[in-house]
């Protein structure tokens, strides 16, 4: 059966990067590639999406629209928010109401596969919203002031990640009407009831988050493509 679902994908690349010094990570290059690059082309490769918006920031902006043009010109660049809520706000008042699927994706994953891209929207086929995670293996303990208060049972926690996937039109509305503080698409979409499916992450997933990943990714790049 031909899925004439509209997909959309929302690539965020706005942050300031505060614990990555004064690097921007989303410009950092692996092997001459930005980081945001690698995000970016492992969706456009895919061909899974009518759509792609990059996010970008007023410092990285003109940097960014450069990197996507030699992607494609068809991939949209747009200065985003202070939040990462106001930065997706932004990407879907860009493109209205006219879309099915959609995908949200932190640039600093450079790491995602097509196959993880793959699975979730074939979930929202099924569910509202799908979202990669993966168990969490280590002990965890609650500790205030350097001091463990209980340990927490880890058997029902997950880590979660990036790419998030929902059925556009509700999450689109879900912005339209919030505008307290979440760490994620996910939470927002769980305030106003919807289920949240979580589907197997992959732990090659990492998020760049600070300078100290730096060795670990290009590792990681190595492996991946067996250098």
């Amino acid at each position: 059966m031909i899925d004439s679902n509209k997909k959309v994908a929302i690539i965020l690349a706005a942050g300031k990067s505060v614990r990555f010094g004064d690097i921007d990570k989303m410009l950092y290059q692996i092997d001459s590639q930005a980081v945001v690059t690698m995000s970016v082309r492992t969706f456009f490769e895919s061909n899974l999406f009518d759509q792609i918006v990059v996010v970008a920031n007023e410092s990285n902006f003109n940097e960014i629209l450069q990197l996507m043009i030699n992607i494609s010109k068809e991939i949209a660049v747009i200065r985003g928010g202070d939040r990462r809520q106001d930065s997706v706000k932004s990407a879907l008042n860009f493109l209205g109401d006219t879309y099915d699927h959609l995908a949200i994706h932190d640039g600093a994953r450079p790491f995602v596969s097509e196959l993880m891209i793959h699975n979730g929207l074939e979930l929202l086929k099924d569910f509202d919203s799908a979202i990669p995670g993966y168990p969490i293996t280590d002990t965890i303990k609650l500790v205030e002031d350097e001091i463990v208060i209980k340990n927490i049972d880890r058997q029902k926690l997950f880590l979660v990640q990036t790419p998030q996937f929902f059925l556009y039109k509700k999450l689109f509305l879900a912005y339209q009407n919030f505008e307290n503080e979440v760490t994620d698409d996910a939470s927002l979409f769980e305030y106003f009831g919807y289920t949240v499916t979580v589907f197997q992450g992959e732990k090659m997933n990492w998020k760049l988050t600070n300078e100290s990943d730096l060795g670990i990714f290009e590792k990681f790049y190595d492996m991946k493509f067996e250098k």
